[in-house]
């Protein structure tokens, strides 16, 4: 017990320590993201503006000021032409000029597409931080700066210069929301990963109580011992010292069921957040390979938001259903399997496909069952993991894993089996797989928890049935549902 305790602890500090690095670099990542992504936004407008300014310079020449003075369709050409670029991502695009005797800057263009807020040609225009305006007239070079408009809008001043003086300013007001909801994801991640840590410490100021009181606890116990011994000659004294050993093992036995309801816990929270974990931390990688090669695209940031929150919202509920696991609800829901074998396949995705191993589906069960589903993609996505560790682990060619899913319509069952071709399951474990803390694994990568809290989560949670066998060619895992079907 004593040993025991002390293992839990140093894995514990281990965890924590962990996981305080990790914050670290999350930090660190999230600041080089969040630079990155800005300055990438900023280069896009800046060729934007030089290929706006290049459009100018051939169709009106080299006196834009005349040409358009002269020519009043020419105004019309270059409203429109600027309004063609006006967009979700674009609120405000025109050009200006500064007479050199007077105070406040005309306008020469006004893409707005509305006529009633466009600027009339050579209309006085006075911006509201003009002193960046005079900065971009004195260094003639482009100027970034952020609007007080919840910081969603960023104005980008691009100076034309001609014969070593300002001919005109290019102006853009453009958004970087994309840039803001990547930031407010990557809080959200921030805080769980706090929670995480705060749980993590308070773990261990509980294990530190449970020593203390262990120390005391076999302290006295050593005192009457000792006791005992004087008094050994007598009967009385012997069944009264038997007496107190079965107390001090009940004791024993009720602290140990404790530490290892705690240990399972942490285990099992750890063991379902490694994958999530992983497939974020491959998003933000790829985000930045992107940036750092200046080829990343809108549609690229869009996705990485979406499989970042998706991962968020999984982290989330898993928190929430082990939270929840000893409470009884009754919020079934009506899904359908294949989108439960979908989803819990979005999540072991990459992990699969970067060791090689085919996913062979046979779903045959279109209709819908009421469950609660994450609980269910809880023991699909650890019956999955555990094949991909075992094909791995056994160097098996051409590896995969097999899901199929039917209706036994005589015993009205809905039946989902998942399968793989590692060899199977030794003969003389395999009637042990679903005992608690049962593993074939070492204590790095495996706790022996997994398929007990699969096989608690079926026959307890869903009413159902998971049972384990060996086929030709490796393990066979069956489940068997049929409380609310329709």
């Amino acid at each position: 017990m004593k040993k025991t305790t002390y293992i839990l602890g140093v894995l514990i500090l281990i965890m924590i320590a962990f996981l305080l690095w990790a914050s670290n670099i999350f930090q660190s990542t999230e600041y080089k993201i969040s630079r990155d992504l800005f300055k990438y936004q900023i280069k896009e407008m800046k060729c934007f503006m030089k290929n706006i300014n290049r459009y100018i310079s051939v169709e009106y020449g080299d006196n834009l000021l005349e040409s358009l003075r002269r020519n009043p369709k020419l105004r019309k050409e270059l409203n429109f032409y600027l309004s063609s670029f006006m967009t979700g991502k674009v609120k405000n695009l025109f050009i200006v000029y500064k007479p050199e005797n007077e105070k406040f800057f005309r306008v020469l263009a006004d893409g707005s597409r509305n006529p009633d807020d466009r600027f009339a040609f050579n209309e006085k225009f006075e911006p509201l931080k003009s002193k960046y305006w005079y900065k971009v007239l004195a260094t003639k070079e482009p100027i970034v700066f952020k609007q007080k408009i919840n910081d969603i809008w960023t104005t980008l001043l691009y100076p034309v210069v001609k014969f070593n003086r300002v001919d005109y300013i290019i102006v853009v007001d453009f958004s970087v929301l994309p840039l803001i909801l990547i930031n407010k994801n990557l809080e959200i991640l921030k805080g769980n990963l706090k929670v995480i840590i705060f749980i993590m410490i308070m773990s261990v100021i509980i294990l530190v109580i449970f020593l203390f009181y262990d120390w005391k606890r076999q302290r006295e116990m050593q005192k009457l011992i000792n006791e005992l011994q004087i008094l050994n000659d007598t009967l009385e004294d012997k069944v009264k010292e038997e007496i107190e050993k079965n107390r001090e093992k009940e004791k024993q036995l009720i602290l140990q069921s404790r530490m290892a309801l705690m240990g399972e816990l942490l285990s099992m929270i750890a063991h379902q957040w490694r994958q999530p974990l992983n497939v974020m931390g491959l998003v933000v990688s790829k985000l930045k390979l992107r940036s750092q090669l200046g080829a990343l695209t809108d549609v690229e940031i869009k996705e990485a938001i979406s499989k970042i929150d998706e991962m968020i919202k999984h982290l989330s509920n898993t928190i929430d259903d082990f939270r929840k696991f000893y409470r009884k609800e009754d919020d079934l829901k009506s899904v359908k399997l294949y989108d439960i074998i979908n989803q819990t396949l979005n999540i072991a995705k990459a992990s699969i496909e970067n060791k090689n191993i085919q996913i062979k589906l046979n779903i045959n069960c279109p209709k819908e069952l009421k469950t609660f589903p994450n609980e269910l993609k809880q023991v699909l996505l650890n019956i999955i993991k555990n094949a991909e560790d075992i094909l791995v682990e056994r160097k098996i060619k051409n590896p995969y894993i097999e899901i199929s899913a039917y209706f036994d319509k005589k015993e009205k069952l809905c039946v989902l089996e998942i399968k793989d071709n590692a060899g199977g399951i030794r003969e003389d474990i395999i009637d042990k797989i679903f005992n608690p803390y049962f593993t074939t694994k070492d204590e790095r990568n495996g706790t022996g928890l997994g398929l007990y809290m699969s096989k608690q989560i079926v026959e307890e949670r869903l009413k159902g049935r998971l049972i384990a066998y060996n086929d030709d060619k490796g393990a066979v895992f069956r489940i068997e549902l049929k409380a609310g079907y329709e």
